[in-house]
């Protein structure tokens, strides 16, 4: 086997496997080094990973002849090697080199026209391509959840399965006892996730976070530990209060919905509650939080700040959506870099701009990009993967 035909079979193993949720960490390490190399790259794995593509298409592929695909493919590719190609013919065929094995090379027979660009036709990614979280099991076993019908075992006959909406769900049978098993989930950049702990609380978290939580409830107490954003809607249970413990501070609930951001780095925590109420234990004191109350702890002053805001400002990035009203712009910033994967610099004095609008999180950095430049007057301008705005 040739260098190319190596390189195919390598990267295209690494987006099948991620697909099919079987990558390990360093698969996956692999595979967004290989996104990062090119902006060709990464547009072709955009576009795979689109919603409007993979996941509409990924039942094909399982119903799909994969080795008789790869077959006509490099048959293909002996006729076509012995030609002389224009540029742009080029362009086209090697990109099918890029494409997941399978996947990609069932499209290659069977939908070629559909996929790729047409001579003299630019590809535009209108979506962005999500990444796909990562789950822990007690045993350090590491599984990349993608697709329906994933069935772990975890131990004392406890089954986690990925329902049809995409969420994982914890079987626990009744006789489950003894130490306390833990999971954790932690989703990359462009990912947020949803799913439902054992006790019936569903939990949402927001892209760059981490939560680590019993694979079933014992004790007087129901205790995570959470880094990032994520927003809770608390099964109620009075007999065993829910804590959700975070760098500095500590959340107990009986049965609410809440949303917290504690990513590590940050130096601000916030709780910000929905609905129901909640104590908030922040610099040795005990807060209670009524509906759009909002509890702000600075890490570095040990200090907390109370404010009523629109609680939903806050939680609409879990229906797809940032909503910044009148937020300095090193705000957004932050924000959206850890969404996007990208670093954006502000020039000058520019952080302490007012920004108001909504991001679509399913759209482009690029549209972003734009839409700042039209509707401010800001200048942008983007190098590699960093965004200047002066």
């Amino acid at each position: 086997m040739d260098s190319k035909k190596e390189i195919l079979f390598e990267i295209s193993r690494l987006i099948s496997k991620s697909l099919a949720g079987k990558s390990t960490r360093d698969e996956q390490a692999k595979l967004d080094s290989w996104k990062r190399a090119s902006g060709h790259n990464k547009m072709l794995f955009d576009r795979i990973y689109s919603d409007v593509v993979a996941r509409e298409k990924i039942r094909q592929y399982r119903e799909a002849d994969v080795q008789t695909a790869f077959d006509f493919f490099v048959r293909r590719r002996k006729v076509l090697g012995d030609r002389r190609r224009r540029v742009r013919r080029m362009v086209r065929y090697a990109a099918m080199l890029l494409l997941p094995l399978g996947v990609a090379l069932f499209y290659f027979n069977r939908e070629e026209g559909e996929m790729m660009p047409k001579e003299n036709q630019r590809v535009e990614v209108a979506v962005t391509g999500r990444r796909v979280p990562t789950l822990t099991l007690s045993n350090g076993q590491e599984m990349v959840l993608y697709g329906e019908g994933i069935l772990l075992d975890e131990v004392q006959g406890i089954q986690v399965r990925e329902n049809e909406a995409g969420g994982l769900e914890y079987c626990v049978p009744d006789s489950v006892k003894g130490e306390t098993v833990y999971n954790t989930l932690e989703t990359p950049v462009l990912c947020d996730y949803s799913f439902t702990l054992a006790d019936g609380t569903k939990v949402w978290l927001n892209a760059g976070s981490k939560l680590r939580y019993p694979v079933a409830f014992g004790g007087d107490e129901r205790v995570v530990y959470a880094s990032g954003e994520m927003y809770f809607e608390v099964a109620r249970d009075e007999s065993h209060p829910f804590f959700v413990e975070m760098d500095g501070v500590r959340v107990k609930v009986l049965g609410t919905s809440f949303n917290v951001n504690a990513y590590k780095g940050d130096r601000l925590v916030e709780v910000t509650l929905v609905s129901g109420k909640v104590e908030a234990y922040a610099g040795e004191r005990c807060y209670e939080l009524k509906p759009d109350d909002q509890l702000r702890y600075d890490r570095e002053r040990n200090y907390v700040e109370m404010a009523v805001v629109d609680a939903g400002d806050f939680i609409a990035w879990k229906d797809g959506q940032y909503v910044f009203r009148g937020k300095k712009l090193v705000d957004v910033a932050r924000i959206l870099e850890r969404w996007y994967a990208v670093e954006i610099v502000l020039e000058g004095s520019v952080g302490e701009s007012i920004f108001t609008g909504v991001v679509n999180k399913e759209e482009s950095f690029d549209a972003f990009v734009q839409r700042l430049g039209e509707t401010s007057s800001l200048s942008c301008r983007m190098e590699g993967n960093k965004l200047y705005v002066r």
